[in-house]
């Protein structure tokens, strides 16, 4: 009688190439027949080798997913002692930065945006939470936050006090934005911000001009260098960065417009994304903690836009640019409104003439935002229609107003030129009056100067 085999032991046969085959029994197979499995070799301690090592390898494998499991087991009994999951056990700052990464910033959103971001971050979020555990940034703790930040939160302007209202709302949707995307990723429970209070913002009244205010600024501004850009600003209701990063080439003569396209700001070094095609960064230096970059990106949705201009204000900017020829001013950048030296006017130096030029009229609080304003309460106290207003000042609030404005060239005209009203002309222009015909192809005749095809200072 032949001897049993031990399970696993197996049998051998050669085949007729004398190469050897050795098969185990391993199981079986759904339908209930034995499961094998063969290896080969030229010789039986070949074949047992390889059948050796491979039930070392299945063996570990078992001990290691029997290990997972216990582990799992283990995690899941200390994840509901602790209150929360392993995951969120990342730091506050590194999940926030990740994320920052990611979703907020270029050329996934614009470079602004993400300096902001990142702002709001090293400033107040960096202080409060970052290291913190992300799974103990609560609500509790998040309200706590907003009620520190309102009674005394940093100001950047150097105030006591705390941050606005409108400040800690506008920190709660960016916290909350952020916990959205944690509580997937980290497997947070729950979002803690949610069931936070923030702080009701009262709307403050913007600073508008009177019509008598308006004069006596009108006047004053006419001392200015920059006269022309500062009269503009109050005609057309741009944003200073919209204002400062126009064009000679922005300018149609033929169609009496002004057409924004980009958009001047200063962000932090840090922001920068040197590859991202929609950005022109000025006087690149990595030493400087900030730089004035132009972004093709608008501000909002309806942000680039073509604006009409009225017959008063087409006469003084063509005056501008033409006297801007004959004195051989450098601007390789064909800029509508360039400094002395040809380069862009920094936002902030502009708001700071305004200041100046107020405090000598004795108006309080005049910046570009109140010269914006301004236009639009003229606008409306003009009857101008709402959507109208809209579609000067290029808000994104009705989301009709684009579709609409083709057919309402006409009042857009006459609403925009309420304002030059303000003008005397007489007084501020000494060059002789344009030959003038048909309104609206008035100018259409006149070539403008096109500075980027000037030779640099100082050749042949």
């Amino acid at each position: 009688m032949s001897k049993r085999r031990s399970n696993g032991e197996g049998s051998y046969w050669q085949l007729p190439d004398r190469t050897w085959v050795h098969q185990i029994t391993i199981g079986r197979k759904e339908d209930g027949t034995l499961q094998r499995k063969s290896f080969k070799g030229r010789t039986k301690a070949i074949c047992k080798e390889r059948k050796d090592k491979w039930l070392a390898q299945q063996e570990a494998a078992q001990k290691q997913a029997e290990a997972a499991q216990e582990e799992m087991s283990n995690r899941e009994a200390l994840e509901a002692r602790l209150g929360h999951t392993l995951e969120s056990e990342i730091m506050f700052e590194e999940a926030f930065l990740e994320w920052l990464k990611l979703y907020k910033s270029p050329p996934t959103r614009k470079p602004s945006t993400y300096a902001s971001y990142l702002a709001t971050y090293n400033i107040h979020f960096g202080p409060a939470f970052g290291q913190m555990p992300l799974y103990a940034v609560t609500q509790d703790v998040i309200q706590d936050y907003y009620q520190t930040k309102q009674l005394n939160g940093g100001r950047l302007d150097g105030k006591q006090g705390g941050l606005s209202p409108k400040t800690i709302r506008n920190h709660h949707m960016i916290l909350k934005d952020f916990f959205t995307y944690a509580t997937t990723k980290y497997k947070l429970y729950g979002n803690p911000t949610l069931s936070t209070a923030r702080p009701e913002v009262v709307q403050k009244e913007m600073r508008v001009l009177a019509p008598d205010e308006m004069q006596i600024f009108i006047e004053e501004v006419m001392k200015e260098t920059q006269r022309i850009a500062i009269l503009t600003d109050l005609f057309v209701g741009y944003r200073v960065g919209e204002l400062l990063a126009l064009e000679i080439s922005d300018f149609n003569l033929e169609r009496q417009t002004l057409t924004v396209s980009k958009n001047l700001i200063r962000v932090p070094t840090e922001a920068l994304s040197l590859d991202n095609p929609n950005i022109k960064i000025l006087n690149y230096n990595p030493n400087k903690k900030t730089h004035l970059i132009v972004q093709s990106t608008p501000k909002t949705r309806t942000s680039n836009r073509e604006t009409f201009i009225s017959d008063e204000l087409c006469e003084l900017l063509i005056r501008h640019i033409f006297t801007m020829a004959q004195s051989s001013w450098p601007n390789p950048d064909n800029l509508l409104f360039p400094s002395k030296t040809g380069t862009y006017i920094d936002p902030k130096s502009f708001e700071i003439r305004l200041k100046v030029v107020s405090q000598r009229c004795g108006i309080r609080k005049v910046n570009p935002h109140a010269l914006r304003h301004t236009l639009a309460t003229r606008l409306v106290e003009g009857k101008v229609p709402l959507n109208i207003v809209q579609g000067i000042l290029g808000h994104s609030s009705i989301e009709t107003t684009r579709k609409y404005l083709h057919k309402n060239e006409d009042i857009e005209r006459e609403a925009i030129g309420t304002m030059t009203s303000y003008l005397d002309t007489a007084k501020l222009v000494t060059a002789p009056a344009l030959n003038g015909a048909k309104k609206r192809n008035k100018f259409a005749g006149i070539t403008l100067p096109d500075f980027s095809q000037q030779p640099p200072a100082g050749t042949k």
